[in-house]
């Protein structure tokens, strides 16, 4: 076959990249940053590499799993604690109650914490998080699809859908059929960063490839800032 990288939607686990290389004497799977890499050599039949896939289904979920998990940072909420999201803040309080509370209101959430309880355990950082996460997931259905339709119309990309996910292990992806998935932990990102996930998986509507093409809409919908955010993102790590 000609291509040397394409993406294959698997039924089980999504997107996946697949790369022909000349120095590959072998079918190898690999995870970087979430993504799982199918290489193929030159020589290899794409179905044979497929099956070869198809029978690692345990491994690679097991490795995107501990790849989820290392990614999630230590941050210790409490009253000291200075949180913030995409749209709002977060604010721990003592209050005299049996249980814990989550009020949301003007871009501030305020997180109602019994005063008799160690909140720094575990259990009760769960707890807190949990909280977050759903305030997270709410704004990010709110604000997402809104801005990535705004550049859609800015730019001519057109998409099937939209869908907002829990993924820790990739900010977002673009399947073949033109459905745009975004997790909802991209609120954790920075406003410009935000804007980066999505123009990358607009581009991808177009060029379903990280191809030269690619890199070069990228440049030109991000007006040359492309470069300088990719590294950024690839180097960002949040504290949640």
């Amino acid at each position: 076959m000609s291509w040397k990288e394409c993406y294959y939607e698997d039924k089980v686990l999504g997107r996946i990249l697949l790369r022909r290389s000349a120095k590959a004497r072998y079918v190898s799977l690999r995870i970087k940053g979430g993504e799982v890499i199918l290489t193929l050599p030159l020589w290899a039949n794409e179905l044979a590499g497929l099956s070869f896939l198809r029978s690692k289904y345990d491994w690679i979920k097991e490795r995107l799993s501990l790849s989820e998990q290392s990614d999630r940072r230590n941050f210790v909420f409490d009253e000291e604690s200075q949180f913030s999201t995409l749209t709002f803040d977060v604010k721990i309080v003592r209050a005299a109650c049996d249980d814990f509370g989550f009020r949301f209101t003007n871009g501030l959430l305020t997180v109602s914490c019994p005063a008799s309880l160690d909140i720094r355990l575990p259990r009760y950082q769960d707890i807190i998080r949990m909280g977050i996460e759903r305030v997270m997931r709410s704004e990010a259905v709110r604000v997402l699809p809104a801005r990535l339709a705004t550049f859609a119309k800015q730019f001519g990309f057109s998409y099937k859908r939209v869908s907002i996910r829990s993924s820790q292990s990739r900010w977002g992806s673009c399947s073949s059929s033109g459905t745009i998935s975004l997790s909802f932990y991209m609120m954790l990102l920075p406003e410009h960063l935000v804007d980066y996930v999505l123009l990358h998986e607009l581009c991808h509507t177009r060029e379903m490839n990280h191809s030269a093409s690619f890199w070069a809409l990228m440049r030109e919908v991000t007006g040359g800032k492309s470069d300088l955010w990719r590294k950024e993102i690839k180097e960002y790590h949040t504290n949640f």
